[in-house]
């Protein structure tokens, strides 16, 4: 099957090289990418449940959102996946990175293909490949809105993927992935009343955090203490320090509409966002579809490693064969792609922004 947008062999050389390629064009007319953009600018901002999942996550809006799916099944995104990693892919998850105005740095870091929730101190794979010798398991990561060196762009480190560097279980507050739940929340009520809807740190339950404690008598400075307390009791993952060329770290300036390819294994990070404007991003992640997503789910076991209930999950088969059998797909429809997105209720909680 002839690709329009396939890579040219010169492109697949330097992914195998780099770890990574882009960035390209998804096709998305600008007004839908803006449409995007302010969708998920409303869900930061107001923080319902999740449609899917029945608990605040920025994960698998593309279940819930036909404009986001329809971005993920372009031909632009997946003729350029099946040029690196055959034709029969499913995708499988996605998410998005908010970088709030003022929000720091992500430190460097290596996803080793299984998100098992080592984030927040967990060890509880989603993916089971049957081999993790090729490009198995790809990101594709879309800029919705401009990205410059102020905004908290993402950066690689060429070559990186080709080997696992070591890490270490540190402090959550001390983790790489790791993002300050204080910015710009100064009241410390504030913060007892996202710590009580679990608002506070995504996918940790701080739901009982102040229990016991007279909230009426805390500083800003005890209440920052007592959360800091307790997140350091939990484990969570450094990358250690590691040499490198400067000239391979690179820094990818995409366009609102742009997307960059990368398999995970790369490392990659985030500068700071020191302007005043919250910065959008969105991700999406595909794997060969011979993988088993969420194999927990054949023991009765539906609480990923991010602690999220997958019960509702459903894959989608963007290319090719289900060559599995044991996962659960949905499908893609001409509804499914022109539905209205539905209306969100969504507040903010901290996570790592790439």
């Amino acid at each position: 099957m002839e690709r329009q947008y396939s890579l040219t062999d010169e492109e697949v050389s330097k992914f195998e090289a780099d770890g990574f390629i882009g960035p390209f064009d998804s096709g998305m007319p600008p007004h839908e990418i803006e449409a995007l953009r302010g969708f998920f600018e409303d869900v930061m901002s107001r923080q319902p449940d999740h449609p899917l999942y029945g608990r605040f996550s920025v994960r698998d809006y593309h279940l819930a959102n036909p404009q986001l799916l329809s971005l993920f099944t372009r031909p632009e995104i997946v003729d350029r996946l099946v040029a690196i990693a055959g034709e029969d892919l499913t995708l499988w998850r996605s998410k998005l990175f908010y970088k709030r105005a003022g929000e720091g740095d992500l430190g460097w870091h290596q996803d080793w293909g299984f998100f098992n929730g080592e984030e927040i101190g967990n060890d509880k794979p989603s993916l089971l490949p049957t081999s993790t010798t090729d490009y198995w398991d790809l990101a594709v990561w879309t800029a919705l809105e401009d990205m410059n060196y102020d905004n908290g762009p993402l950066q690689f480190v060429r070559g990186t993927h080709k080997r696992r560097y070591p890490i270490e279980m540190v402090p959550m507050p001390k983790s790489a992935f790791f993002a300050d739940p204080f910015v710009n929340v100064n009241d410390p009520a504030e913060i007892v009343e996202l710590a009580k809807r679990s608002r506070l740190v995504l996918d940790v339950d701080t739901s009982r955090l102040f229990d016991g404690i007279d909230t009426s008598t805390l500083t800003i400075e005890g209440t920052k203490k007592i959360v800091q307390d307790e997140l350091s009791r939990l484990r969570a993952a450094i990358t250690l320090p590691f040499e490198c060329d400067p000239s391979d770290i690179v820094t990818v300036l995409p366009k609102a509409g742009q997307f960059v390819i990368f398999t995970e294994r790369t490392m990659h990070g985030s500068l700071a966002n020191t302007t005043t404007r919250n910065r959008a991003a969105i991700n999406c992640r595909v794997t060969t579809t011979d993988t088993l997503i969420y194999p927990g789910r054949l023991r009765g076991d539906f609480i990923d490693g991010s602690n999220v209930n997958i019960a509702k999950h459903k894959c989608i088969l963007i290319s090719g064969r289900d060559l599995n059998g044991q996962n659960v797909y949905g499908e893609i429809t001409p509804q499914s792609l022109t539905a209205a997105p539905p209306s969100s209720d969504f507040t903010y909680a901290a996570h790592g922004a790439d």
